[in-house]
């Protein structure tokens, strides 16, 4: 059978993008390798307790923002039951502690309050931010053809390309001088992957309004429940959906034009264009089958940083975390202020010193654990050079070390935590690998350096015709709210060939 439109991948890159073009009338096939679509947003469940695999909220998915929007406008909002969070987590230091409401002038407020000698330099830095979110607001609101906004940028949308030409450590050194402070400011980096003075600041202003300065929403029984509604919907509209099924080849006209997609199971389906959602170094560099073409990508792209992978701890607890200490959605636990330091920490596996996130989903939707119990996820960065050259039985005891030392980290804040559990597992880099086929298990793609962030990042379109990409890899970059991005723009690439 012949499709409008291949889409290989239902990770959240690619089951947006299949969503739009089913939603535009196009036949559509998507073919996902696992048995449920998500990638690294889905659920898996043991002995009753439903576990996040790794979202903890998503930005622009509060009412108002673009995720919303586009679910609500197209009848998802019916589907599945959105719970606001009370708010984005409560970070801690080694001499401060504040809650992130998603409140702009609570963040503020408390900054100001507790570095009052900071002040005015605290309104010129967020005055900066805001120049830049007025001209990110413009470019994305304008209608104009992207060839045509990209070439006005230097004087239309000037501060999207001061942005992008610095690190946001660069661009907080220039107006704050407290070390402290500075960290603060800067926190959210471990959700980016790269710490301050190596970070762009175009993705981390980008992320930080999602979360520090705008309200977030959870689905009730997982972000599963709306990818589940979405596969849903694609097939009502006489669209195919197909899990269990990899892809091994793209189909070419000598690399010219895409022609189709051979699955695993030695299946070929035709189409006249073909989104992939799979990382870029195995669609270019591997599926497809023009020699000259990959060869071509071989140069260049398994050579570009690739961010850093993670290891995690699911925990099912005899009763609410609530009740131990748990006062927040999520705990962002930092030994210091110095996150150039923590990256290194990540880096050596130092499990004892680098920074941890603890996330509690049962306080959204405590309809995720059996009545009375609750869940936690603690998640660190870490290196998947640290995770290789063990043998079976070293890699088991690795990973049920480094659970312990975090446990015990956490249980500072939350005592009697170690006699709460009840189910416990831990994922590492090469359960990320071997997951999500991403090389070195890396959870946001190539990582957020202003060499490979912004216009610099890999585009969606590519030297073939008719083959796009879709997800972290590309423009703008990782987690929920960039992919969608990025889906969005591929189907809009789509949409356009297809006419």
């Amino acid at each position: 059978m012949f499709y409008d439109a291949i889409i290989i991948g239902a990770g959240a890159g690619g089951i947006f993008a299949a969503f739009k073009l089913a939603c535009s009338g196009k036949k559509i096939l998507l073919i996902e390798k696992q048995p449920q679509p998500g990638g690294y947003a889905t659920v898996f469940k043991r002995r009753g307790f439903t576990f996040e695999a790794a979202v903890h909220s998503v930005d622009s998915m509060g009412k108002g923002g673009e995720v919303r929007d586009f679910l609500e406008e197209h009848g998802l909002g019916k589907e599945v039951e959105f719970i606001k969070l009370r708010e984005f987590g409560r970070l801690i230091f080694p001499e401060h502690n504040c809650i992130v409401t998603g409140e702009r002038g609570d963040f503020i407020n408390y900054l100001k309050k507790t570095f009052p000698q900071e002040e005015k330099n605290i309104d010129a830095l967020f005055k900066e931010f805001d120049k830049f979110y007025r001209h990110l607001d413009r470019y994305c609101a304008s209608n104009l053809p992207d060839w045509l906004k990209l070439a006005l940028t230097p004087f239309a949308y000037f501060y999207i390309i001061k942005m992008s030409i610095f690190t946001i450590g660069h661009l907080i050194d220039k107006y704050i001088g407290d070390k402290k402070l500075k960290g603060i400011i800067s926190a959210i980096w471990g959700f980016l992957g790269l710490p301050p003075d190596k970070l762009s600041a175009f993705y981390f202003l980008i992320i930080f309004r999602g979360y520090y300065l705008a309200s977030t929403d959870y689905i009730r029984g997982g972000f599963i429940r709306l990818f589940d509604a979405m596969v849903k919907k694609i097939r009502e509209s006489g669209s195919e959906v197909i899990f269990n099924a990899a892809v091994t080849k793209i189909v070419t006209d000598n690399g010219r034009r895409v022609k189709s997609v051979v699955t695993d199971k030695g299946k070929e389906f035709s189409a006249g264009v073909v989104i992939s959602n799979a990382n870029p170094i195995d669609t270019l560099c591997r599926f497809v089958d023009c020699a000259t073409v990959r060869e071509s990508y071989s140069r260049k792209l398994p050579a570009l940083e690739k961010s850093l992978s993670a290891f995690q701890v699911y925990l099912g607890l005899k009763a609410p975390a609530k009740e131990l200490g748990m006062d927040a959605a999520m705990f962002c636990l930092n030994t210091s202020y110095d996150h150039e330091m923590a990256f290194t920490y990540s880096m050596a596996g130092d499990y004892d010193r680098c920074q941890l996130a603890v996330v509690d989903h049962v306080q959204a939707d405590p309809g995720l654990v059996p009545p009375g119990k609750g869940s936690l996820l603690i998640f660190v960065l870490d290196n998947y050079s640290n995770w290789q050259g063990f043998s079976e039985e070293g890699y088991k005891a690795k990973k049920m070390e480094a659970a312990n030392k975090l446990i015990a980290r956490v249980e500072k804040y939350l005592p009697g935590l170690s006699a709460q559990i009840e189910v416990m597992e831990a994922a590492t880099p090469l359960t990320m690998e071997r997951y999500s086929s991403c090389p070195a298990g890396a959870i946001y793609g190539f990582a957020q350096t202003v060499e490979q962030a912004s216009i610099n990042r890999l585009k969606q379109s590519t030297k073939i015709k008719g083959l796009i990409l879709s997800g972290a890899w590309t423009r703008p970059g990782g987690g929920i709210h960039g992919v969608f991005v990025s889906a969005m723009d591929a189907a809009d690439m789509a949409l356009r060939l297809l006419k």
